[in-house]
């Protein structure tokens, strides 16, 4: 389903995340961190040491515990064109939300960088059922 492949990979919050090009040395992790991402990933992902970290394919996430679902999710994927942008990425994404979510809500959208590299933070939230979930998810292009 496309929806799940772009749900694990872009329902984000992206902690300490940085391209790197080669595979990175869990030692350097910050204090009170873990290194969470594959070793073949174009990025890293530091998440704290009690989290739990999963791995599914290319997709990362870690989540806090059984009593608290937070967690955070990274994948990075090829765009459909190479010069595809960021702000084609969201509006595809946000008609696909919608067809799971209901009352989607954009809080904030606002440029930023990624190691380096422009991207966007997008703040929002959705109702599924009796739940409002609430998202920050940080997107890029790098490279297509």
């Amino acid at each position: 389903m496309r929806f799940s492949r772009l749900t694990a990979a872009l329902l984000a919050v992206l902690l300490f995340v940085s391209f790197a090009g080669c595979a990175a040395d869990p030692a350097d992790a910050p204090a009170g961190m873990t290194l969470a991402s594959p070793d073949f990933a174009e990025y890293r992902l530091y998440v704290p040491e009690e989290w739990t970290i999963t791995q599914s394919g290319g997709a990362v996430s870690a989540y806090v515990s059984e009593k608290d679902p937070s967690n955070v999710s990274v994948m990075s994927w090829e765009m459909p064109y190479y010069d595809s942008t960021v702000e084609e990425w969201w509006q595809g994404y946000v008609e696909e939300f919608e067809t799971v979510f209901t009352e989607f809500t954009l809080e904030s959208a606002e440029d930023t960088v990624l190691s380096g590299v422009a991207a966007r933070k997008y703040v929002y939230t959705g109702v599924l059922g009796a739940n409002t979930y609430r998202y920050t998810q940080y997107a890029a292009v790098r490279a297509g």
